[in-house]
């Protein structure tokens, strides 16, 4: 009995070493992975990394959303003297961004932030990808792979919500991987994780209700019909707080809604569309997306026109790479209906708006569809060298040289882009608006095309025309909106043209000039409120 017990002793010490020199190794190497990763990160991010405000107008209204938080005004729009309650956009990215906002007035730090939530994200899926038996090396490489797509890097060096929805995204189905089969889920923490996360994935934007559909998708498929109750009832939950008090500040309804009936909401005199159009649209813009705005975003060099119609060439490719995704989402077993309803989920809710802006709104779903494409063709390459004998496995290491290389184009052409200078009629814009900074008070309100852009500089209240083409409509809105200032300028926008500069062609006298900047031409006029009264009987 002694020899038995020592021998058990012994036996068990061993265990005990060999557990922890298999973990040590483990985490060891865990940590070099992550090193490669930052490293990769560190060096694309810093290649590509425009220091400059992005031109689109809504990176300027997040930040100035989380300006409101920080002085607090709530979530209101910070342009105007009476501080209105906004929903113009959801909380999520702003409330993220507070965070730095209390620290520095600067923009710079925010799209470091967006770095870090791009970083965070591709090392989350390393470990989704290891979680799944696959190797490490595929691992590394896939999750690279995403730090290198210039589309992705695009959207993260820019103060946008790109990046943090990403971010949660991948993290709530991290928290679905983390649930405890064999544990009810009630009693699940990482069951509520994936629920609150969730919700605030869709309060970064709207478009986070794929994420949901997905989730209820994989509980259904997988026959988990409590935990897909649960997971409906917890969201619908974490929804009231924000429905709640829009209702009592009066707010209406998302805008996103009324996109989806709009015939061209950069329009709206062209009015509404009936339920075939929807659908008719709905389908042409799903058409677009898998076959040009797909393969423009996961192939680096590949350039689509948007413009033509569809090729069969196009469609060939197409194909071949959706084989090649579904080949690689298969490999993460029972999860595979996670990732397929997620991409199918934001291809549909995509293409429910009116005017999507090519692969923009892909964005945050490429790094699945990156990932799960070299999987597939690892899958496919690794079994094809099998059956010819060639060898036991296929280099991963190759195909992230072939990444590279192929990248290396598109994110010298970024880099290039993000270096170069505001154009001249940015630089005019931005002119006048530091002119009026440092002529007229914070109250004076300032009429332009980018009232968000021209805030960033301005520091005034800003206002938008209508977009009519009654004049007399027109002038009434920057009479009711208290205008002091209207901007004539040519950034390349028709409503301008189309809208604002007719109302002042036939009602000179209520515009006197009072700055005119040449190359090309761009005006800061006074609006007559007094005048524009009485000639339109207000």
């Amino acid at each position: 009995s002694v020899y038995r017990l020592k021998g058990l002793i012994r036996l068990n010490i061993t265990d005990i070493n060999f557990f922890i020199m298999k973990n040590s190794t483990s985490a060891k190497s865990n940590w070099i992975y992550i090193a490669g990763l930052i490293i990769v990160f560190i060096v694309s991010f810093s290649y590509i990394f425009d220091s400059k405000l992005d031109l689109n107008g809504d990176n300027c209204a997040y930040y100035m959303l989380a300006t409101s938080i920080v002085q607090g005004h709530g979530y209101a729009d910070i342009t105007t003297a009476a501080y209105t309650p906004s929903n113009v956009f959801p909380p999520g990215y702003p409330l993220l961004m507070t965070v730095v906002r209390l620290f520095t007035e600067s923009f710079l730090p925010q799209k470091v932030l967006n770095g870090l939530f791009l970083l965070g994200s591709a090392i989350l899926l390393f470990f989704l990808i290891r979680k799944n038996k696959l190797s490490d090396q595929i691992a590394f490489v896939a999750a690279s792979a995403i730090l290198l797509n210039y589309q992705v890097l695009h959207f993260a060096t820019m103060m946008m919500s790109e990046m943090s929805f990403l971010f949660t995204s991948v993290l709530a189905c991290w928290f679905i991987y983390k649930m405890d089969e064999k544990k009810a889920f009630w009693k699940d923490p990482f069951f509520y994780l994936a629920i609150i996360t969730a919700a605030y994935n869709y309060h970064i934007r709207t478009q986070g209700i794929a994420l949901i559909a997905a989730i209820l998708g994989y509980f259904l498929f997988t026959r988990q019909w409590k935990q897909m109750l649960g997971f409906a009832g917890g969201f619908i939950l974490c929804l009231l707080p924000w429905m709640i008090r829009n209702k009592i500040t009066g707010l209406g309804q998302s805008r996103y809604i009324d996109m989806i009936a709009s015939s061209n909401h950069w329009r709206p005199e062209e009015g509404t569309l009936d339920f075939l159009e929807i659908i008719s649209r709905f389908l042409d813009t799903f058409q677009m997306l898998l076959t040009k705005a797909l393969p423009n975003s996961i192939i680096p060099y590949r350039n689509v026109n948007y413009d033509t119609a569809t090729t069969w060439g196009e469609w060939g490719i197409s194909i071949i790479l959706l084989a090649l995704i579904i080949v690689g989402m298969c490999r993460f077993g029972k999860y595979k209906y996670l990732f397929l309803f997620y991409t199918l989920a934001t291809f549909g809710v995509i293409s429910i708006f009116s005017t999507p802006s090519g692969n923009r709104y892909i964005t945050p779903l490429l790094p699945f569809l990156e990932t799960s494409l070299l999987i597939g063709l690892y899958t496919i390459l690794t079994k094809g060298i099998q059956k010819i004998k060639l060898a036991k496995t296929f280099s991963p290491w190759l195909l992230i040289s072939l990444f590279i290389f192929f990248s290396l184009p598109k994110l010298q052409e970024l880099r290039a882009i993000n270096k170069m200078t505001y154009p001249p009629n940015y630089q005019n814009f931005f002119k006048i608006a530091e002119e009026i900074r440092k002529q007229v008070p914070t109250q004076t309100v300032v009429c332009s095309r980018k009232p968000e852009l021209f805030y960033m500089y301005s520091k005034t209240a800003v206002t938008m025309y209508a977009w009519t083409e009654n004049e007399e409509e027109l002038i009434t809105g920057l009479i009711n909106s208290g205008t002091d200032y209207v901007v004539l300028e040519q950034l390349g926008y028709s409503s301008t043209g189309r809208y604002l500069y007719p109302a002042i062609q036939k009602n000179p006298e209520l515009f006197p000039i009072v700055m005119h900047l040449k190359n090309p031409d761009t005006y800061l006029l006074k609006f007559d409120k007094e005048k524009a009264k009485q000639k339109f009987k207000q």
